[in-house]
């Protein structure tokens, strides 16, 4: 008598695979929300700092001079004070506070008119199928400009465009999900994620004398985030056709749902909204043309008339940005007829700063704890307690940048927000890496590198549900495919975008080149 048929999609419920799995969800879930989660450090440091008070570490800074940080307590008379006096203006000069609201307010006008949407998925449909699994991954991968939306609106017009060609719906979804999650950090228009994350390292940096004076921008991981995205896009492609695809044919899909892409395709309003912006968008690159070429040019440096590696250019990144999304969202909605006074426009700029209020909420606890971590020197004693030991153990080098991007890499299976981990991170490895000789855009890049490629693999990401109610769309009815089944379809896109993304920043840092404008690797 003949066994029975293997159900390969459903998800081994007693391996050691899903056992893991099923830990790490449910040390994750054990986490407080980010607001009480910082609230608790900052509580914690208050304690630490004082069992802790008078520890000293020292390191020879500017000069040749040997500088000595001992560890100050914030639990006593003076500490009192400064808690109460400092509060609101930590929480007013947290550096990612208005970068972030700055790039909410546009990009969520550009959300709530539809324009975002309506730029993915023309593009998405309008390709030859040959080129379709491509221009997902390099859609998805610059999907962060739209932030967490693109996580639902690209994997499902993916899935209707492969089902529509005749082709596994779901292998479309996982291409889609892993682009916009594995793939999050990287982009070819700077995003508000660019902005958060630079805006933490801002607040890193001059914890020691050697990363003070360092670039910080939004930009300082530019040249390395841009052309990620045409590696990912080869190495995602790669997996996706040879790896997941065959692993992928023994589901059982739903024959009666063949995809529809009609419901997907755009309406005669937004086919006049994209020709409107498309005319706003032509007119504003034309100003900022004759704002930058010229040697006189006003984002010119204006004293040495140039743009790196610093320049009114690369501090106003987000006000640029800002105007940018502005004007061509309210071209669009314009053309789609959402926008027919001011009144409206300020309507669809207050609907994108409401996505933000959970952010500013968190932001203000994480600034009390950066800002105490900061006053109690114990950033500064880990630091740089901990460089010695790196030092000792003779781990530097290529291998301290690795040893980043795998433990980023740890954490996010563990905590989802890639800002929250980088507040907590980002006080540590800055200064510590500005101690062993590194600039904080090398920290960060790696850090970035670490934190979003195993994103689509985590169970505790906000849209895996939504990738299951997608899958369950197009499977058979009574299949049991479920989250095991995604995250082992996530796993081959995960494990390859991390390690071809190491070694395209291996690539950046053995050949000296420079990550960002005016960023450099070494100091």
């Amino acid at each position: 008598m003949s066994k029975p048929a293997k159900d390969h999609s459903a998800p081994e419920t007693s391996g050691l695979f899903q056992r893991m799995l099923d830990l790490i969800e449910y040390i994750g879930n054990k986490f407080p929300t980010p607001f009480i989660l910082f609230s608790l450090l900052a509580v914690a440091v208050l304690i630490v700092s004082f069992l802790l008070e008078g520890t000293s570490a020292a390191y020879v800074g500017k000069e040749g001079k040997k500088v000595v940080v001992k560890v100050v307590s914030l639990l006593n008379a003076n500490g009192f004070r400064y808690i109460l006096e400092d509060m609101i203006k930590n929480f007013i000069n947290f550096p990612p506070l208005g970068l972030v609201v700055v790039m909410m307010l546009a990009m969520g006008l550009a959300e709530s008119t539809g324009f975002v949407s309506a730029v993915v998925r023309k593009a998405l449909l309008g390709v030859p199928p040959w080129a379709v699994t491509a221009t997902i991954f390099f859609i998805g991968i610059n999907g962060n400009l739209a932030s967490d939306a693109a996580m639902v609106f690209v994997p499902a017009a993916a899935a209707a465009v492969y089902a529509g060609m005749g082709r596994n719906p779901i292998l479309g979804m996982s291409i889609a999900y892993a682009a916009t999650a594995a793939g999050f950090s990287a982009n070819v228009i700077p995003a508000g994620t660019d902005a958060l994350i630079a805006g933490i390292t801002q607040t890193a940096i001059k914890t020691i004398p050697q990363t003070a004076n360092s670039p910080v921008h939004v930009l300082i991981n530019y040249y390395l985030m841009s052309s990620s995205v045409f590696v990912l896009t080869i190495v995602g492609t790669l997996v996706a056709e040879k790896v997941v695809a065959p692993r992928l044919e023994k589901l059982e899909l739903n024959t009666e749902i063949t995809g529809d892409t009609k419901e997907h395709a755009l309406t005669p309003e937004e086919l006049k909204g994209l020709k409107y912006a498309g005319f706003a968008a032509l007119a504003y690159i034309a100003l900022l043309a004759v704002l930058i070429i010229p040697e006189a040019g006003l984002l010119r440096d204006p004293k040495t008339h140039t743009l790196i590696p610093r320049s009114p250019l690369l501090n106003s990144v987000i006000p640029i940005l800002f105007f940018f999304f502005v004007s061509t969202g309210v071209a669009f909605g314009i053309g789609k007829g959402l926008i027919k006074s001011e009144a409206d426009v300020t309507k669809y700029l207050t609907k994108g700063l409401g996505g933000g209020v959970s952010f500013i909420v968190t932001a203000f606890s994480a600034a009390q704890f950066i800002a105490w971590f900061n006053k109690t020197n114990l950033a500064s004693v880990i630091a740089i307690k901990g460089a010695e030991f790196l030092q000792a153990m003779s781990f530097t080098g290529f291998a301290l940048v690795v040893g980043l991007i795998l433990l980023s890499a740890f954490t996010d299976l563990f905590v989802v927000s890639g800002s929250a981990k980088w507040l907590i991170l980002a006080p540590i490895f800055v200064p510590m890496f500005g101690l062993l000789g590194f600039e904080p855009a090398l920290s960060q890049a790696a850090y970035r590198i670490g934190e979003s490629s195993v994103n689509s693999i985590t169970p505790l990401n906000y849209y895996c549900p939504v990738m299951l109610g997608i899958m369950a769309q197009y499977m058979k009815p009574g299949s049991k495919a479920g989250m095991g089944t995604l995250i082992a379809t996530q796993t081959p896109y995960a494990l390859a975008f991390l390690l071809s993304w190491t070694a395209w920043l291996g690539v950046f840092y053995f050949l000296n080149l420079p990550l960002g404008p005016g960023a450099k690797i070494f100091l």
